[in-house]
Protein backbone atom coordinates (compact mmCIF):
# COMPACT_ATOMS: atom_id res chain seq x y z
CA UNK A 1 0.00 0.00 0.00
CA UNK A 2 3.11 2.22 0.83
CA UNK A 3 4.81 1.77 -2.25
CA UNK A 4 1.51 1.57 -4.20
CA UNK A 5 1.18 5.39 -2.78
CA UNK A 6 4.63 6.76 -3.87
CA UNK A 7 4.38 5.33 -7.23
CA UNK A 8 0.80 7.47 -7.62
CA UNK A 9 2.73 10.18 -6.35
CA UNK A 10 5.75 9.94 -8.71
CA UNK A 11 3.61 9.14 -12.09
CA UNK A 12 0.84 11.43 -11.69
CA UNK A 13 3.33 14.32 -10.45
CA UNK A 14 -0.10 15.64 -8.67
CA UNK A 15 1.14 18.98 -6.57
CA UNK A 16 1.67 19.11 -2.92
CA UNK A 17 -2.12 19.51 -1.54
CA UNK A 18 -4.25 18.16 -4.53
CA UNK A 19 -7.15 15.78 -3.54
CA UNK A 20 -5.14 12.76 -5.01
CA UNK A 21 -1.90 13.64 -3.06
CA UNK A 22 -4.26 13.59 0.42
CA UNK A 23 -5.24 10.51 -0.87
CA UNK A 24 -2.08 9.25 -1.60
CA UNK A 25 -0.98 10.78 1.47
CA UNK A 26 -3.51 9.12 3.77
CA UNK A 27 -2.65 5.64 2.35
CA UNK A 28 0.75 5.92 3.02
CA UNK A 29 -0.04 6.99 7.00
CA UNK A 30 -2.59 4.19 7.28
CA UNK A 31 -0.06 1.19 6.12
CA UNK A 32 2.70 3.11 8.71
CA UNK A 33 0.55 2.84 11.56
CA UNK A 34 -0.41 -0.99 10.90
CA UNK A 35 3.59 -1.12 10.45
CA UNK A 36 3.79 0.74 14.13
CA UNK A 37 1.54 -1.16 16.00
CA UNK A 38 3.12 -4.86 14.88
CA UNK A 39 6.37 -3.60 15.66
CA UNK A 40 5.24 -2.47 19.25
CA UNK A 41 4.38 -6.49 19.29
CA UNK A 42 6.77 -8.40 18.22
CA UNK A 43 10.52 -7.04 19.15
CA UNK A 44 12.90 -10.40 17.98
CA UNK A 45 11.54 -10.97 14.82
CA UNK A 46 14.22 -12.45 12.02
CA UNK A 47 17.26 -9.69 10.79
CA UNK A 48 16.27 -10.66 7.43
CA UNK A 49 12.70 -9.46 7.75
CA UNK A 50 14.37 -5.99 9.77
CA UNK A 51 16.44 -5.34 6.84
CA UNK A 52 13.49 -6.12 3.79
CA UNK A 53 11.64 -2.97 5.93
CA UNK A 54 14.82 -0.83 5.26
CA UNK A 55 15.17 -1.75 1.98
CA UNK A 56 11.52 -0.64 1.64
CA UNK A 57 12.64 2.31 3.41
CA UNK A 58 14.49 3.07 0.31
CA UNK A 59 12.19 1.72 -1.87
CA UNK A 60 9.62 4.41 -0.99
CA UNK A 61 12.48 7.37 -1.61
CA UNK A 62 13.73 6.49 -4.78
CA UNK A 63 10.83 7.08 -7.45
CA UNK A 64 10.32 10.78 -5.62
CA UNK A 65 13.84 11.54 -6.15
CA UNK A 66 14.22 11.60 -9.61
CA UNK A 67 11.52 13.73 -11.21
CA UNK A 68 12.47 16.90 -12.36
CA UNK A 69 12.23 19.59 -9.36
CA UNK A 70 10.25 22.74 -10.03
CA UNK A 71 11.13 26.58 -10.18
CA UNK A 72 8.89 26.75 -6.89
CA UNK A 73 10.73 24.22 -5.21
CA UNK A 74 13.36 25.29 -2.28
CA UNK A 75 16.22 23.55 -3.53
CA UNK A 76 16.45 26.45 -6.41
CA UNK A 77 17.53 28.63 -3.57
CA UNK A 78 19.91 25.93 -2.37
CA UNK A 79 21.70 25.37 -5.63
CA UNK A 80 22.08 29.67 -5.97
CA UNK A 81 23.11 30.24 -2.74
CA UNK A 82 25.54 27.18 -2.88
CA UNK A 83 26.38 28.88 -7.07
CA UNK A 84 27.29 32.37 -5.86
CA UNK A 85 29.63 31.25 -2.94
CA UNK A 86 31.91 29.37 -5.21
CA UNK A 87 31.69 32.76 -7.65
CA UNK A 88 32.78 34.92 -4.63
CA UNK A 89 29.57 36.25 -3.32
CA UNK A 90 28.63 36.23 0.52
CA UNK A 91 25.13 34.68 0.18
CA UNK A 92 23.51 37.08 3.31
CA UNK A 93 24.95 40.02 1.29
CA UNK A 94 22.77 39.82 -1.80
CA UNK A 95 19.12 38.60 -2.97
CA UNK A 96 18.58 36.91 -6.27
CA UNK A 97 16.30 39.29 -7.84
CA UNK A 98 19.44 41.87 -7.99
CA UNK A 99 19.74 42.93 -11.64
CA UNK A 100 23.84 42.73 -11.38
CA UNK A 101 23.51 38.98 -10.44
CA UNK A 102 21.40 37.94 -13.72
CA UNK A 103 24.34 36.32 -15.04
CA UNK A 104 24.02 34.13 -11.92
CA UNK A 105 20.98 32.39 -12.85
CA UNK A 106 19.83 29.36 -14.77
CA UNK A 107 16.65 28.45 -15.95
CA UNK A 108 15.89 26.63 -12.54
CA UNK A 109 16.73 29.48 -10.28
CA UNK A 110 15.52 32.41 -12.09
CA UNK A 111 12.11 32.29 -10.96
CA UNK A 112 12.88 30.74 -7.57
CA UNK A 113 9.45 32.51 -4.99
CA UNK A 114 12.24 33.79 -2.36
CA UNK A 115 14.31 36.00 -4.97
CA UNK A 116 13.78 39.50 -3.40
CA UNK A 117 14.63 38.43 0.33
CA UNK A 118 17.98 37.35 1.91
CA UNK A 119 18.77 34.23 2.10
CA UNK A 120 17.35 32.53 5.76
CA UNK A 121 19.61 29.47 5.80
CA UNK A 122 22.51 29.99 8.41
CA UNK A 123 26.52 28.97 7.43
CA UNK A 124 26.28 25.14 8.26
CA UNK A 125 23.26 24.82 5.50
CA UNK A 126 25.10 27.14 2.99
CA UNK A 127 28.46 24.92 2.77
CA UNK A 128 26.16 22.42 2.23
CA UNK A 129 25.18 23.95 -0.65
CA UNK A 130 28.20 24.74 -1.71
CA UNK A 131 29.72 21.61 -1.25
CA UNK A 132 26.50 19.92 -3.14
CA UNK A 133 27.00 22.43 -6.41
CA UNK A 134 30.87 22.02 -6.61
CA UNK A 135 29.84 18.16 -7.24
CA UNK A 136 26.72 19.35 -9.30
CA UNK A 137 25.13 22.16 -10.03
CA UNK A 138 21.58 20.94 -10.32
CA UNK A 139 18.04 20.21 -8.24
CA UNK A 140 18.39 16.39 -9.19
CA UNK A 141 21.75 16.66 -6.84
CA UNK A 142 20.24 18.79 -4.40
CA UNK A 143 17.70 15.79 -3.62
CA UNK A 144 20.14 13.55 -4.33
CA UNK A 145 22.23 14.35 -1.31
CA UNK A 146 19.50 15.10 1.13
CA UNK A 147 17.96 11.80 0.60
CA UNK A 148 21.07 10.17 0.88
CA UNK A 149 21.38 12.57 4.02
CA UNK A 150 17.85 11.19 5.37
CA UNK A 151 19.23 7.55 4.96
CA UNK A 152 21.97 7.96 7.30
CA UNK A 153 20.16 9.05 10.25
CA UNK A 154 18.26 5.50 9.66
CA UNK A 155 21.33 3.83 10.19
CA UNK A 156 22.61 6.56 12.86
CA UNK A 157 19.12 6.31 14.40
CA UNK A 158 19.21 2.63 14.12
CA UNK A 159 23.10 1.97 15.94
CA UNK A 160 21.84 4.30 18.79
CA UNK A 161 18.92 1.88 19.60
CA UNK A 162 20.86 -0.52 19.53
CA UNK A 163 23.47 1.09 21.66
CA UNK A 164 20.82 2.32 24.41
CA UNK A 165 19.41 -1.44 24.49
CA UNK A 166 15.80 -0.64 22.75
CA UNK A 167 13.73 -2.56 20.18
CA UNK A 168 16.07 -1.96 16.17
CA UNK A 169 12.38 -2.33 14.67
CA UNK A 170 11.84 0.88 16.01
CA UNK A 171 13.67 2.80 13.46
CA UNK A 172 11.24 2.13 11.23
CA UNK A 173 9.05 4.88 13.57
CA UNK A 174 11.58 6.96 11.12
CA UNK A 175 12.45 5.24 8.18
CA UNK A 176 8.62 4.86 7.27
CA UNK A 177 7.73 8.33 8.32
CA UNK A 178 5.17 9.45 5.63
CA UNK A 179 6.05 12.87 6.77
CA UNK A 180 9.78 12.31 6.82
CA UNK A 181 9.57 10.35 3.00
CA UNK A 182 7.72 13.25 1.71
CA UNK A 183 9.96 16.48 2.50
CA UNK A 184 12.89 14.80 1.79
CA UNK A 185 12.85 12.70 -1.10
CA UNK A 186 9.86 14.10 -2.32
CA UNK A 187 10.61 17.73 -1.49
CA UNK A 188 14.29 18.10 -0.64
CA UNK A 189 14.59 20.17 2.06
CA UNK A 190 17.27 21.24 4.10
CA UNK A 191 16.00 20.18 7.73
CA UNK A 192 17.29 16.74 6.30
CA UNK A 193 20.75 17.59 7.29
CA UNK A 194 19.99 18.90 10.54
CA UNK A 195 18.46 15.86 11.11
CA UNK A 196 21.35 14.15 10.79
CA UNK A 197 23.29 15.89 12.73
CA UNK A 198 21.26 15.93 15.89
CA UNK A 199 20.09 12.31 15.51
CA UNK A 200 24.66 11.79 15.47
CA UNK A 201 24.53 14.22 18.60
CA UNK A 202 21.94 12.15 20.59
CA UNK A 203 24.02 8.63 18.95
CA UNK A 204 27.41 9.86 20.42
CA UNK A 205 26.16 11.35 23.56
CA UNK A 206 24.75 7.99 24.57
CA UNK A 207 28.37 6.59 23.39
CA UNK A 208 30.04 9.43 25.58
CA UNK A 209 31.84 10.39 22.64
CA UNK A 210 31.35 13.77 23.81
CA UNK A 211 33.81 15.30 21.58
CA UNK A 212 31.61 14.32 18.64
CA UNK A 213 28.23 14.81 20.24
CA UNK A 214 29.70 18.77 20.35
CA UNK A 215 30.64 18.71 17.18
CA UNK A 216 27.23 17.74 15.61
CA UNK A 217 25.76 19.98 17.66
CA UNK A 218 27.26 22.86 16.40
CA UNK A 219 26.58 21.61 13.00
CA UNK A 220 22.87 20.99 13.44
CA UNK A 221 22.49 24.47 14.79
CA UNK A 222 24.37 25.95 12.15
CA UNK A 223 22.01 24.40 10.06
CA UNK A 224 18.73 25.50 11.67
CA UNK A 225 18.86 27.45 14.53
CA UNK A 226 16.03 25.30 16.00
CA UNK A 227 17.77 22.65 18.19
CA UNK A 228 19.90 25.79 20.00
CA UNK A 229 17.38 25.15 22.71
CA UNK A 230 19.10 21.69 23.74
CA UNK A 231 22.28 22.79 24.72
CA UNK A 232 21.13 22.20 28.37
CA UNK A 233 21.38 18.67 27.65
CA UNK A 234 24.86 18.87 27.41
CA UNK A 235 25.59 20.78 30.53
CA UNK A 236 28.24 18.68 32.52
CA UNK A 237 28.01 15.52 30.31
CA UNK A 238 30.74 17.16 27.96
CA UNK A 239 33.97 17.86 29.10
CA UNK A 240 34.97 21.80 29.47
CA UNK A 241 37.28 21.37 26.16
CA UNK A 242 34.99 19.70 24.24
CA UNK A 243 32.62 22.61 24.45
CA UNK A 244 35.75 25.09 24.11
CA UNK A 245 35.94 23.03 20.68
CA UNK A 246 32.44 23.34 19.37
CA UNK A 247 32.67 26.99 20.17
CA UNK A 248 35.55 27.64 17.48
CA UNK A 249 33.86 25.28 15.41
CA UNK A 250 30.88 27.43 15.24
CA UNK A 251 33.21 30.40 15.16
CA UNK A 252 34.90 28.75 12.01
CA UNK A 253 31.60 28.03 10.23
CA UNK A 254 30.43 31.36 10.72
CA UNK A 255 33.27 34.00 10.16
CA UNK A 256 33.65 33.50 6.37
CA UNK A 257 30.02 35.05 6.19
CA UNK A 258 30.34 37.80 8.55
CA UNK A 259 30.97 40.82 6.45
CA UNK A 260 31.06 44.66 7.27
CA UNK A 261 27.70 44.85 6.01
CA UNK A 262 26.27 41.97 8.14
CA UNK A 263 26.13 39.64 10.61
CA UNK A 264 25.18 36.14 9.15
CA UNK A 265 21.35 36.23 10.22
CA UNK A 266 19.57 36.15 6.84
CA UNK A 267 16.15 36.59 6.77
CA UNK A 268 15.60 35.44 10.10
CA UNK A 269 14.68 38.49 11.70
CA UNK A 270 12.40 39.43 9.37
CA UNK A 271 10.47 36.08 9.87
CA UNK A 272 10.68 36.98 13.30
CA UNK A 273 8.79 40.55 12.93
CA UNK A 274 6.14 40.08 9.72
CA UNK A 275 6.23 36.48 8.65
CA UNK A 276 3.21 34.39 9.97
CA UNK A 277 2.67 31.12 8.94
CA UNK A 278 0.45 28.55 11.05
CA UNK A 279 1.87 29.72 14.43
CA UNK A 280 -1.45 30.49 16.44
CA UNK A 281 0.61 30.56 19.71
CA UNK A 282 3.18 33.10 18.08
CA UNK A 283 0.41 35.06 17.01
CA UNK A 284 -1.44 35.23 20.28
CA UNK A 285 1.19 36.40 22.02
CA UNK A 286 3.02 38.87 19.57
CA UNK A 287 -0.85 40.43 19.50
CA UNK A 288 -0.77 40.72 23.29
CA UNK A 289 3.23 41.94 23.84
CA UNK A 290 5.51 42.24 21.06
CA UNK A 291 6.78 39.90 18.09
CA UNK A 292 10.53 39.55 20.12
CA UNK A 293 8.43 39.01 23.15
CA UNK A 294 7.11 36.14 21.40
CA UNK A 295 9.81 34.55 20.48
CA UNK A 296 11.87 34.79 23.42
CA UNK A 297 9.28 33.04 24.83
CA UNK A 298 9.42 30.61 22.49
CA UNK A 299 13.35 30.43 22.99
CA UNK A 300 13.40 30.36 26.88
CA UNK A 301 10.14 27.44 26.97
CA UNK A 302 12.95 25.08 24.91
CA UNK A 303 15.87 25.66 27.31
CA UNK A 304 13.64 25.89 30.11
CA UNK A 305 12.28 22.09 29.10
CA UNK A 306 15.14 21.11 28.21
CA UNK A 307 16.92 21.94 31.70
CA UNK A 308 14.49 20.42 33.00
CA UNK A 309 15.32 16.93 31.16
CA UNK A 310 19.03 17.16 31.77
CA UNK A 311 17.65 16.99 35.43
CA UNK A 312 15.42 14.38 35.12
CA UNK A 313 16.52 11.92 32.26
CA UNK A 314 19.18 10.13 31.37
CA UNK A 315 21.50 11.40 28.11
CA UNK A 316 19.25 8.52 25.79
CA UNK A 317 16.53 10.05 26.38
CA UNK A 318 14.81 10.57 23.10
CA UNK A 319 11.74 12.85 25.05
CA UNK A 320 14.40 14.98 26.05
CA UNK A 321 15.72 15.80 22.73
CA UNK A 322 12.45 16.27 21.12
CA UNK A 323 9.98 17.72 23.39
CA UNK A 324 11.84 21.18 23.67
CA UNK A 325 12.62 21.55 20.13
CA UNK A 326 9.15 20.89 19.58
CA UNK A 327 7.69 22.88 22.12
CA UNK A 328 9.80 25.57 21.02
CA UNK A 329 8.42 25.10 17.15
CA UNK A 330 4.88 25.22 18.54
CA UNK A 331 5.66 28.67 19.59
CA UNK A 332 6.91 30.13 16.46
CA UNK A 333 6.19 32.29 14.03
CA UNK A 334 5.87 29.83 10.94
CA UNK A 335 5.66 26.10 10.93
CA UNK A 336 5.95 24.29 8.09
CA UNK A 337 5.48 20.74 7.71
CA UNK A 338 9.25 20.18 6.88
CA UNK A 339 10.55 22.01 10.02
CA UNK A 340 9.13 18.80 12.10
CA UNK A 341 12.02 17.17 10.22
CA UNK A 342 14.32 17.78 13.04
CA UNK A 343 12.07 16.05 15.84
CA UNK A 344 11.55 12.74 13.63
CA UNK A 345 14.62 10.70 14.53
CA UNK A 346 13.24 10.78 18.44
CA UNK A 347 9.45 9.83 18.03
CA UNK A 348 9.84 6.09 19.31
CA UNK A 349 8.63 6.16 22.80
CA UNK A 350 5.36 6.50 24.76
CA UNK A 351 6.72 10.33 25.85
CA UNK A 352 7.28 11.37 22.19
CA UNK A 353 3.17 9.85 20.97
CA UNK A 354 2.01 13.50 20.64
CA UNK A 355 4.86 14.68 18.56
CA UNK A 356 4.40 11.53 16.66
CA UNK A 357 0.54 12.46 15.88
CA UNK A 358 2.03 15.69 14.79
CA UNK A 359 3.94 14.65 12.34
CA UNK A 360 0.60 12.99 10.91
CA UNK A 361 -1.92 15.91 11.94
CA UNK A 362 0.31 18.54 10.23
CA UNK A 363 -0.91 16.61 6.75
CA UNK A 364 -4.18 19.14 6.27
CA UNK A 365 -2.03 22.10 6.44
CA UNK A 366 -0.97 21.45 2.36
CA UNK A 367 -4.59 22.55 1.54
CA UNK A 368 -3.03 26.03 1.45
CA UNK A 369 -0.68 25.25 -1.72
CA UNK A 370 -3.92 23.94 -3.64
CA UNK A 371 -6.07 27.33 -2.51
CA UNK A 372 -2.70 29.25 -3.37
CA UNK A 373 -2.91 27.91 -6.74
CA UNK A 374 -6.66 28.86 -7.57
CA UNK A 375 -6.54 32.50 -6.24
CA UNK A 376 -6.28 31.83 -2.25
CA UNK A 377 -4.13 33.51 0.38
CA UNK A 378 -1.55 32.02 1.75
CA UNK A 379 -3.14 31.59 5.32
CA UNK A 380 -4.03 28.14 6.98
CA UNK A 381 -7.88 28.01 7.65
CA UNK A 382 -8.80 27.83 10.93
CA UNK A 383 -10.46 24.47 10.52
CA UNK A 384 -6.89 23.30 9.44
CA UNK A 385 -5.14 24.43 12.17
CA UNK A 386 -8.22 22.79 14.53
CA UNK A 387 -7.47 19.50 12.22
CA UNK A 388 -3.71 19.81 12.90
CA UNK A 389 -2.97 20.76 16.55
CA UNK A 390 -6.46 19.16 18.46
CA UNK A 391 -5.15 15.72 17.76
CA UNK A 392 -1.96 16.20 19.67
CA UNK A 393 -3.77 17.60 22.55
CA UNK A 394 -5.57 15.03 22.77
CA UNK A 395 -2.53 12.70 22.58
CA UNK A 396 -0.86 14.54 25.30
CA UNK A 397 -4.03 14.33 27.17
CA UNK A 398 -4.18 10.15 26.98
CA UNK A 399 0.09 10.24 27.74
CA UNK A 400 -0.35 12.18 30.72
CA UNK A 401 -3.58 10.18 31.82
CA UNK A 402 -1.63 6.73 30.98
CA UNK A 403 1.17 8.51 33.33
CA UNK A 404 -1.53 9.68 35.72
CA UNK A 405 -2.94 5.80 36.03
CA UNK A 406 0.32 4.47 36.19
CA UNK A 407 1.47 6.14 39.18
CA UNK A 408 -1.65 5.83 41.54
CA UNK A 409 -0.93 2.03 40.53
CA UNK A 410 2.47 1.70 42.01
CA UNK A 411 1.52 4.19 44.85
CA UNK A 412 4.24 6.84 43.95
CA UNK A 413 2.50 9.06 42.30
CA UNK A 414 4.30 10.77 39.18
CA UNK A 415 7.16 8.91 38.08
CA UNK A 416 10.57 10.25 38.82
CA UNK A 417 12.10 10.58 35.59
CA UNK A 418 9.09 11.46 33.11
CA UNK A 419 9.72 10.91 29.22
CA UNK A 420 11.99 7.73 30.43
CA UNK A 421 10.82 4.33 29.33
CA UNK A 422 12.03 1.13 27.98
CA UNK A 423 11.19 2.33 23.96
CA UNK A 424 8.88 -0.80 23.22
Amino acid sequence: MYLAAVLVLTISQTPLGSPLFFAAAAAAWLAYAATLARVGRESAAPKRLLYTAFALAVAFRAPLVFPRVGHDSDMARYVWDGRIQRLGYNPFDVVPADPGLASTHDEATRRMPSARVHTPYPPGAQLFFRLVVSLRDSTRAMKLALTACDVMTMIVLWRWLAVTGRNEWLTLAYAWNPLVVLEVAHSGHIDALGALWIASSAYWLARRRTALASMAFVLAVATKLLPIVLAPLFWRRVRLTDALGATVLLFLLYAPFTSARSIPLGAVPNVVAHIRFNGPVFKALADATSATTAAGTALALGLALAGAARLLTDRSNPAAWAVPMAASLACAPVIYPWYLLYLTPFLFTTSTVPILVWTASVTPVYVVWHLSRHGGRWIVPAWTMALEFVPVAIAAAWVLSARLRRGRADGSGLTAHPGIDSGS
